[in-house]
């Protein structure tokens, strides 16, 4: 309504010395409503009381169910309101105290010197500039040892990987020679097998010629004086005997 009023008075173009007073007269919130909005947007203590005041003015017949329900939701809503408010102002405390702890000052190392016996001491300004240098070289200390660190550890990485390398380097050379060995062993008893294929006629042959030559029994020995007679007497070997 006061925007509705204000644009009125500029399409005229009549402008008042005190334009207040006009719009005053069109604001229908009254001081009672504008404290019963404030009252709402609260979160404390005296909110419900100040609700359960209003709403009981405005309503006549209280022992309807209805009008219980209602009172028990405003009742509700308003202790979730009064939560929320207190976990708000929780969280906003936290928030601050970090911010807090994150902005830590650092204060320089001002040494006192060892010829200074008194209690008091001036920090001029050559103290700031040691104070300044030795920060300096701390800082610088504190970089190299940093440094040292990453050295010693991508050292220790790759020796780790390079002991790895060789252990795998190793585990495949005992297996090629355990495979070479197992073909030198398959390659020898194939060698001995044929070899004793190669024997194994000439033993047979062997066997059956020992079995000839044996001493012949006493029906062997006169066929053979027989033999031997017929040869003296004929000239020539008679037909073969055997005599076993």
């Amino acid at each position: 309504m006061r925007d509705a009023t204000s644009k009125k008075f500029h399409a005229t173009g009549v402008w008042l010395i005190d334009a207040q007073i006009v719009l005053k007269r069109f604001d229908n919130h009254t001081a009672e409503q504008a404290k019963a909005v404030k009252s709402g947007q609260q979160g404390d203590d005296d909110s419900w009381t100040q609700l359960r005041n209003s709403f009981g003015a405005a309503v006549a017949e209280k022992a309807k169910v209805e009008v219980k329900q209602l009172s028990q939701g405003i009742q509700w809503l308003q202790v979730n309101n009064a939560l929320l408010h207190d976990r708000n102002q929780g969280l906003q405390q936290e928030i601050n105290a970090k911010s807090k702890q994150k902005l830590a000052i650092k204060t320089l190392n001002l040494q006192q010197r060892k010829e200074y016996h008194g209690s008091a001491v001036f920090w001029s300004l050559r103290k700031i500039r040691e104070a300044r240098t030795r920060e300096a070289v701390r800082q610088d200390n504190a970089e190299q040892q940093r440094l040292q660190m990453s050295r010693d550890r991508n050292f220790r990485t790759t020796a780790t990987a390079y002991k790895k390398q060789q252990q795998e380097a190793a585990k495949v050379a005992r297996q090629r020679a355990a495979e070479e060995r197992r073909e030198l062993k398959k390659a020898r008893a194939a060698k001995l097998a044929a070899g004793r294929a190669l024997k194994k006629p000439h033993a047979v042959v062997q066997k059956q010629s020992a079995k000839r030559r044996r001493v012949p029994s006493a029906a062997g020995k006169q066929l053979l004086v027989q033999w031997i007679l017929s040869i003296d007497q004929q000239g020539f070997p008679p037909q073969v005997i055997d005599v076993r």
